[in-house]
């Protein structure tokens, strides 16, 4: 075993007898350093205590990483000589507590600070946006949002908030009059599935008074990753259709598959390594039920002939019916509890290039709309971000500087 890197360390202890004479309990300190701090551990009376003494920090946000380290030393900045009457100040003071002012300026607090499951001061509140909010420039409609892979129940109505899967877009979604959301349950069903499909139809049918037949009209279309593949199989198959006042808006779609479903099957035949083997066991993808065998990767081992025709017919719909594609190729992501899982994923799963969300690589999410036609700011119709595959479906905060990582701020603005 090591700790902080040492296999060898002392620790004192001290031996406490309790009043009845009948339990031992052992007090204990013990100190370990690295490169940038020293960490003392102290266990008294049952109780563990860590203090910590740092070289320097590093502060991780979503437009930037920060890394502070801290002179022996002060050393005194000073303004040049000037007639500062003609200056005007562009930074105020922030308000932070004891803790956040002994990490910001490399001074010990004083042993009363203490918290519990709670900031002491919020490095993201430093920095306010200063992007304009949009207006709807296009007739405003109904929504709808169709959820991608890993729904394992179904309602047979549209519901009225999904925030664990979707987030709250009410404040992002100016175009929209109202929101709704379809669940489906995409873990035992393919999206080739001709019932899949006439129940993504029978979802989207609905939601605007106009709809008539299997002619979907005047309706906002919000589609992530599988979601969609299915929207796209479903016209393809003249299961429904667009008409020409409802507007697509996809994101994060496999429109050739995903290596990482490959990869999940075969780490289900314990084939790959034992962390993926892990993971797919721990998260129910083995055994791969129908959903995500039916995102293997166009013409390759675990895909056939039947799939791979599907996804021809699904990117011609996909690059003639959508308004507006998000795609991602990086998957550092936004800010969020799930951004580890993420880069586990990127980095474990083989893709065939590095330009992934750690799901779906950007060339396959294009579905054959060429690379030059992506733009990375929030305001280009084909936007390519850096974000992770989750956070394609708004479930996150925007970066704050970052216009490359501002998914909820490219829905505003799009329509």
């Amino acid at each position: 075993m090591q700790v902080y890197g040492q296999s060898t360390f002392t620790m004192l202890a001290n031996p406490v007898v309790s009043t009845e004479a009948t339990s031992v309990l052992y007090d204990a300190f013990a100190t370990f350093t690295d490169d940038s701090a020293s960490y003392n551990y102290t266990v008294v009376s049952g109780i563990a205590y860590l203090s910590k003494r740092a070289t320097g920090f590093t502060i991780h946000g979503s437009d930037m990483d920060i890394m502070v380290e801290y002179m022996e030393s002060r050393l005194d900045i000073l303004a040049p000589t000037t007639d500062t009457d003609k200056c005007v100040a562009v930074d105020s003071p922030s308000l932070v507590t004891s803790i956040g002012r002994a990490l910001l300026t490399g001074t010990p607090s004083t042993p009363g600070d203490t918290r519990k499951l709670k900031a002491a001061f919020e490095f993201s509140e430093l920095l306010e946006s200063g992007e304009p909010p949009c207006s709807c420039k296009s007739k405003p409609r109904p929504c709808i949002f169709i959820h991608g892979l890993g729904i394992g129940t179904e309602e047979t109505e549209n519901i009225d908030s999904y925030p664990r899967y979707w987030g709250n877009m009410t404040e992002h979604a100016p175009c929209c009059t109202s929101i709704k959301y379809a669940i489906l349950n995409t873990l035992n069903n393919s999206w080739t599935s001709d019932t899949q499909q006439q129940k993504v139809c029978d979802h989207l049918l609905p939601v605007s008074n106009t709809s008539q037949g299997t002619i979907i009209s005047d309706t906002i279309v919000v589609t992530h990753s599988m979601g969609g593949l299915m929207v796209a199989g479903a016209l393809a198959n003249g299961k429904c259709s667009f008409d020409k006042s409802t507007s697509w808006v996809a994101t994060s779609t496999p429109m050739r598959g995903s290596v990482a479903s490959d990869h999940f099957q075969e780490s289900c035949k314990d084939k790959t390594n034992i962390l993926m083997e892990i993971f797919v066991e721990q998260t129910g993808f083995c055994p791969p039920d129908d959903g995500i065998r039916s995102l293997a990767y166009e013409n390759d081992s675990y895909s056939n002939p039947e799939l791979n025709k599907a996804y021809k017919a699904a990117q011609k719909v996909y690059r003639t019916h959508t308004s507006g594609i998000l795609c991602s190729n990086g998957y550092s992501g936004l800010l969020s509890s799930y951004q580890y899982q993420y880069w586990g994923l990127g980095l474990m799963v083989p893709h065939k290039t590095d330009e992934n969300d750690g799901m779906v690589e950007f060339w396959s999410c294009a579905g054959g709309i060429p690379k030059s036609e992506f733009g990375d700011n929030y305001l280009d119709r084909y936007y390519v971000t850096k974000i992770n595959h989750a956070d394609a479906s708004f479930r996150a905060n925007d970066a704050r500087l970052d216009k490359a990582r501002m998914p909820r701020k490219w829905f505003e603005c799009l329509l």
